[in-house]
């Protein structure tokens, strides 16, 4: 073992030191008494030395008066002994050849250094440089020489040494006690710069005046995507399909298509485009423009929503609660709730709109009726009891302080939709606004499209459906596996489409994947679970298998997919990259540790402001909805992020389907359980 496996040798005997050191200082991190050692440094100045000893002396005085300027800067915590630390540098520089431990928690004991990899400044060495490399850097105060003369990544389970990594080997323990070496196996990054289709890829010049009729476009689609994109006849087509199977793409070139056709009747100022989220909305308002239709609304719901109330209802709060419980969202979005307020719309024509809202969500009779009525069994007397609770305390509100500066009357972000649902039901059509002046007659778009409509409730595509004209020329497009709205009743399509009174209407399926490689689609399939369709979508291509990295530490995630992204950026500059996480504030935290580890072309996402162009954008899960990337790393896919739910299940299966490419899955933790048996993790034996 010595002859083949020293650096394993070297690691194993190196654990063994820090845990006995531990053991003895269980108690405690017992602390260097640097002061006394430079006191007796200082006194032996005092006898009669050689010049080269007194060199020797200084050198040693100036090293101690660091190291107690560096332990006085830090806080330490106690160790884990489990899982002590991650990361071993060997150092040479102006303090002389040392060991460097990296980890959790400093702790700099009398014979232990573990610093913290988050803010030691001698951790930045780990992260930004390799083994060999040259460095110049400041170090608490003074300018510091040197060269990593080793760097190693350790895991370390129980006490345990089970894996050693350098950039030549990955030593990983095998459950008979061998050691194999796993770095033919290594998860790599490679060969899927520009895969992803990006708005400026979808091609221009789809019409021609001297053709009159569809052209290169037509050698870019299946025939079931012509077929739709070319259907002449007014109504609802409703397209679906798997991600990555051109839901969007057909959506768009129909408005192209449309409008060529028929310029007058499909005027681009006259035609809606409404999505769920900023990003998808700026991504269709770049590809637009390359199809040649200019003038397009593309508006994200709620703010298209607002607007229109704004417009119709003067004086109520513009301010929306932040504390609405989930199940009042539930029920405000609930089809039961479409069928109540078209009912009682019909029943009240012509009266004041706000007055029978107020009226109707304060009455606990008209809620209970009208669940009773259209979902039996779905709402429980006590929830109900609580529906009603919330949406009287919020009428009071209203009521009682429409000017109370310290207490703003607010409204659920819901009553958007349902007052203007009301509206529709009560007087009729919806009125058209230009700026902030009505403008007469009914508002009638030409046509509209809504994408990720799966992600809208009945209520609120009613709405929309409400404001097309006489031609009620739309299309509708979406995948219910992809819903991540949380708290929506979206079952299936033939749910909705009944909750619509849209069952004549046939959907349209989009059976081919073309975004996603085989072997990414199987994963996201397995990922949803009981909630995945009968069959996986088809897929046109292969690709390098979907991964899974463990770690045990954040701090050693990171230094991982640190190289692993600067390799590639250094391999692959045109190369899209997303690193999705739970959420904003993890997307935060990975961005700023990888931003340290001076990873090229990085940047945060946290208004989804994406750029659309080569590079690494870290962002949430949510905020990629509707876009593609070459390559997807889903961060902190651990049982505590992703627990077994439908949400969390639909959740990472969108953030898997955002890879064009590769697809990576990495874990700080306990892993998932959603993340399929056949994710061997990579760094495991």
């Amino acid at each position: 073992m010595s002859d083949q496996l020293p650096m394993i040798d070297e690691e194993r005997g190196l654990l063994e030191t820090v845990l006995k050191n531990l053991k003895r200082l269980k108690g405690g991190p017992a602390h260097a008494d640097h002061a006394a050692q430079l006191t007796k440094l200082r006194d032996s100045l005092s006898d009669e030395k050689l010049p080269e000893d007194i060199a020797s002396i200084m050198e040693a005085m100036n090293r101690t008066a660091a190291l107690m300027a560096q332990q006085s800067q830090h806080k330490y915590g106690t160790v884990n002994v489990n899982r002590p630390y991650f990361g071993h540098l060997k150092l040479d520089d102006d303090f002389g050849k040392r060991s460097i431990l990296i980890g959790k928690q400093t702790f700099i004991s009398d014979r232990v250094r573990i610093v913290d990899w988050r803010n030691a400044p001698v951790s930045r060495l780990f992260y930004q440089y390799a083994e060999g490399d040259e460095y110049e850097e400041t170090i608490n105060g003074q300018d510091v020489v040197g060269q990593v003369q080793a760097k190693r990544t350790v895991g370390i389970d129980k006490g345990i040494l089970k894996r050693v990594a350098n950039e030549d080997h990955i030593w990983v323990l095998k459950s008979d006690g061998s050691w194999v070496d796993r770095k033919a196996a290594e998860a790599k990054l490679c060969g899927g710069q520009q895969t992803a289709v990006r708005p400026d890829s979808l091609g221009t010049g789809m019409v021609t005046e001297s053709d009159k009729h569809l052209t290169e476009i037509t050698g870019l689609l299946d025939p079931e995507q012509f077929k739709l994109i070319t259907k002449k006849e007014t109504g609802v087509v409703i397209v679906t399909g798997s991600a990555g199977s051109g839901k969007t793409t057909v959506a768009l070139h129909r408005i192209a298509y449309l409008n060529f056709l028929a310029p007058k009747a499909f005027r681009p100022h006259r035609i809606l485009v409404v999505v769920f989220s900023k990003a998808l909305a700026n991504y269709i308002a770049k590809v637009l423009p390359g199809l040649g239709i200019d003038g397009v609304k593309v508006q994200r719901f709620d703010h298209w929503a607002a607007w229109l109330r704004k417009m119709h209802f003067r004086g109520l709060p513009n301010r929306y609660s932040e504390e609405t419980p989930a199940l009042v969202t539930r029920f405000k979005t609930h089809a039961a709730l479409l069928a109540m307020l078209d009912e009682t719309g019909q029943q009240r024509r012509n009266q004041r709109v706000i007055d029978t809202f107020e009226e109707l969500f304060t009455d606990k009779t008209w809620i209970q009726c009208g669940l009773d009525k259209h979902a039996p069994g779905e709402f429980s007397p006590d929830q109900v009891k609580q529906i009603h609770r919330w949406c009287t305390d919020s009428h009071f509100r209203r009521e009682d302080n429409p000017e109370d500066r310290e207490e703003k009357p607010d409204l659920d972000q819901e009553d958007d939709a349902i007052l203007l649902r009301l509206y529709q039901a009560m007087i009729g059509h919806l009125k058209f606004f230009r700026g902030n002046s009505p403008k007469g007659g009914r508002l009638g778009y030409d046509h509209i499209m809504v994408d990720e409509c799966q992600d809208l409730s009945p209520i609120e595509i009613a709405v929309i459906l409400g404001t097309a004209n006489k031609r009620q020329n739309v299309t509708l497009a979406g995948d219910v596996a992809q819903s991540i709205a949380e708290h929506r009743d979206v079952r299936s399509w033939e749910h909705v489409m009944t909750a619509l009174r849209l069952d004549h209407v046939r959907i349209s399926p989009l059976d081919v994947s073309y975004r996603s490689t085989a072997s990414i689609m199987r994963v996201a399939h397995e990922i949803l679970g009981p909630y995945a369709p009968e069959e996986m979508a088809t897929t046109t291509r292969e690709g390098a298998p979907a991964a899974h990295l463990a770690f045990s530490e954040l701090g050693e995630a990171v230094a991982w997919v640190a190289e692993a992204l600067t390799d590639l950026m250094r391999r692959e500059p045109l190369a899209s990259v997303a690193l999705l996480t739970p959420s904003l504030s993890r997307a935060m935290n990975w961005y700023d540790a990888l931003d340290r580890s001076e990873v090229p072309s990085i940047s945060l996402v946290d208004d989804q402001d994406f750029s659309f162009s080569p590079g690494i954008e870290v962002t949430d899960i949510r905020a990629s909805k509707g876009l593609e990337f070459d390559y997807v790393i889903l961060l902190d896919v651990d049982m505590e992020n992703f627990p077994d739910s439908a949400n969390a299940r639909h959740l990472l299966h969108v953030g898997a389907t955002r890879a064009a490419h590769q697809l990576w899955f990495v874990s700080t933790g306990r892993p998932s359980s959603l993340l399929p048996e056949s994710l061997a993790g990579i760094l495991e034996a």
